[in-house]
C-alpha cells in the first residue's frame, strides 16, 4: 500500500476563487512541455537517454503530474490514494527502466519548482497563495514519497526474485546436477559470483544429525545465512537440507575459517551448532569437492571431536583412507584390546595417558604435568601400559601402530563401546 487513506484529505466543493485553476488541453501540454524539458536540462539521467520508450514514459507522467496538481489545487485537497498509486506504479516502472532513485527525486523537486511558476501564471489576483503554496510543498512531498515506496518495493521484489533463482542455482550445482563447468561459470557471473575463482566450503549444522528436519531448524541456519552475508558479501551460501552451505572465496581454510567464525559469532554460542570446512577449490566442480569434503570432515568430526566447533577436512583428511568396519575393528582391537577392557573393567586411565604421552612426543615430563600427576605415577603408568601393550614406547614401529590404533579408537565398535566387541574378542 503506497499511501493511508486517512493521510490524503477529502474532496471538498470547488473553491469560487479556483476556477482559473482548470486548464485547458493547450495549458497541460505546454506545462507538461516545460516540466519535460527542464527535467532534460537538469537531470543526466533523462537528458542523455537515447530509450525511446523511456521518453515516452516520463512525458506522459510528465503530463500527468501537471494534471493531478492543479485538480488538487482546484479541489482544495492532498493528492488521492489512487493518484498516488499512480506515481507509485511511475516508481516501479523507472527502476526496471534503469533509473536511478536519485534522479527521479531531483525530478519531482523540478517538478515542484515548474509546477508553482506554472500556478503564478494562472492564479487569480485574489486566490489565496499561502494556502496554494502550503498545498504545492505537502503535493510535492506526498508525490515523491509514493513514487520513492514504489521504487523501493519493486528493487526489493527483484532482489527477492533474484535470491531465489540464485539459492536454486546454487542448490543445483552442490546436488551435482549442474555439469557443463563453462555454462556454470558464466551463468554464476550473471548473478554476481565468480565461481571460476578458488573457494572453500563452509557447512553449518546441528550436531546431531538425527534430529527431524524443523522449520525451526531452517529459520535458525537461515539467521545464519543473512548473517553470514552481511559480513561476507562475497560468499555464495543456500540452505539445504544438510545445513547452511557457503561457498567463500579464500586460498587457505586458515584465511577463511576464521573469517566465518566471526561473521556467525553471535549465532554458534550454543554447543549444538557444529562447522566443517573443505579444502580450497577452483571452478565450480572445485566448490562441489569441497562441499562432499565438508560433509565428510563433519561426519568424521561428529566421531573423532565430537564436543569441537569446526572440523577442518585438511586436518582429517588422513582418516577418510579408512572406513568403518572389520578391518578397523579387527586391527584396533589386536593392538588396543586389552588396554581399553582394562580401563572400563578397573577406571584405569591408560588410554588417556597414552594420548597425553604422544601429544608431548614421549616427554614424560611434560606429559605428567598435563595429566596432572607425579613423575613416579607416569612412569608407573608407562610400564603397566607396555604390559598390557606387549611391547616397548621405544619401539619406532610399535608406538606408530599404537598412535595410528588411538587416532583411529573413535570409527572402532571398540570405541564406541559396542558391547558386541568385548563378546567377540574376549577380556
Amino acid at each position: 500500500m503506497v499511501m493511508d487513506p486517512r493521510s490524503a484529505a477529502p474532496a471538498p466543493a470547488v473553491t469560487p476563487s479556483a476556477g482559473r485553476l482548470s486548464l485547458t488541453a493547450a495549458q497541460v501540454d505546454e506545462f507538461a512541455h516545460r516540466l519535460n524539458a527542464s527535467v532534460r536540462a537538469e537531470v543526466t539521467t533523462y537528458g542523455a537517454s537515447a530509450d525511446p520508450v523511456l521518453d515516452q514514459d516520463v512525458s506522459a507522467m510528465n503530463a500527468r503530474h501537471v494534471e493531478l496538481y492543479f485538480r488538487a489545487l482546484r479541489e482544495d485537497r492532498l493528492p488521492t490514494p489512487s493518484e498516488l498509486a499512480e506515481l507509485a506504479d511511475a516508481g516501479r516502472r523507472r527502476l526496471r527502466q534503469g533509473v536511478p532513485l536519485e534522479s527521479i527525486l531531483h525530478a519531482y523537486r523540478i517538478g515542484a519548482r515548474v509546477l508553482w511558476s506554472c500556478l503564478i501564471e494562472v492564479a487569480e489576483p485574489t486566490a489565496d497563495m499561502a494556502r496554494l503554496g502550503d498545498l504545492t510543498f505537502r503535493f510535492a512531498d506526498m508525490v515523491s514519497a509514493a513514487a520513492s515506496e514504489g521504487y523501493i518495493q519493486e528493487r526489493a521484489r527483484q532482489a527477492e526474485s533474484h535470491e531465489g533463482a540464485w539459492r536454486l542455482f546454487l542448490a543445483r550445482l552442490l546436488s551435482g546436477e549442474l555439469v557443463d563447468e563453462e555454462a556454470v561459470t558464466r551463468e554464476g557471473r550473471s548473478f554476481g559470483f565468480d565461481l571460476g575463482s578458488t573457494h572453500v566450503v563452509a557447512l553449518v549444522s546441528h550436531r546431531d544429525r538425527t534430529r527431524p528436519l524443523t522449520v525451526a531448524r531452517d529459520l535458525g541456519l537461515e539467521r545464519c545465512r543473512a548473517q553470514l552475508q552481511r559480513y561476507l558479501p562475497q560468499a555464495a551460501a543456500v540452505v539445504m537440507r544438510t545445513g547452511l552451505v557457503a561457498a567463500v572465496p579464500g586460498d587457505t581454510v586458515d584465511e577463511v575459517a576464521p573469517a566465518v567464525l566471526m561473521a556467525l559469532a553471535g549465532q554458534t554460542r550454543d554447543d549444538q551448532t557444529s562447522i566443517a570446512f573443505g579444502t580450497p577449490r577452483a571452478g565450480p566442480t572445485g566448490i562441489v569437492a569441497s562441499y562432499a569434503e565438508a560433509q565428510r570432515a563433519q561426519a568424521l568430526g561428529s566421531i573423532l571431536q565430537p564436543t569441537s566447533l569446526v572440523s577442518r577436512y585438511d586436518e582429517l583428511r588422513l582418516f577418510d583412507l579408512f572406513r568403518t568396519g572389520e578391518s578397523i575393528d579387527a586391527f584396533v582391537n589386536e593392538v588396543l584390546g586389552r588396554l581399553i577392557r582394562r580401563d572400563r573393567e578397573r577406571h584405569t586411565e591408560h588410554a588417556r595417558t597414552l594420548e597425553a604421552l604422544f601429544a608431548d612426543a614421549l616427554n614424560r615430563k611434560l606429559a605428567a604435568q598435563r595429566l596432572r600427576v607425579h613423575a613416579n605415577t607416569l612412569t608407573y603408568r608407562t610400564k603397566r601400559i607396555e604390559e598390557l601393550l606387549g611391547g616397548s614406547l621405544q619401539d619406532g614401529e610399535f608406538c606408530f601402530r599404537v598412535q595410528l590404533a588411538l587416532k583411529l579408537l573413535p570409527l572402532s565398535s571398540l570405541g564406541r563401546n559396542d558391547p558386541a566387541t568385548d563378546a567377540r574378542h574376549g577380556s
